[in-house]
């Protein structure tokens, strides 16, 4: 993902929030037997936030031209009067 480029981002946070993030470093290296960085894990965090937040949605799927959910790509979307069996008389 490093561009070569790196540039510095930082901030500052409360203290109980820094705690719970090092008890949580903590758990994940007993847990893993590797140490979990501080940056390892910020930069974690933002990678799938983006992610997500990139992620299209299904609003804008359907406007990028993806098919209706029940029809195939080579079916023509049907009304559903004709999907219909006639009436018997």
């Amino acid at each position: 993902m490093m561009s070569g480029k790196s540039r510095t981002l930082a901030f500052q946070i409360d203290e109980d929030l820094f705690q719970r993030i090092k008890a949580h470093l903590e758990r994940e290296t007993q847990r893993t037997g590797r140490k979990l960085t501080q940056r390892e894990f910020v930069l974690s965090l933002i990678e799938e936030a983006l992610k997500e937040a990139e992620r299209p949605t299904a609003e804008e799927a359907g406007q990028a031209g993806v098919p209706e959910a029940n029809v195939g790509p080579c079916e023509p979307s049907k009304p559903e009067e004709e999907a219909l069996p006639p009436e018997k008389p």
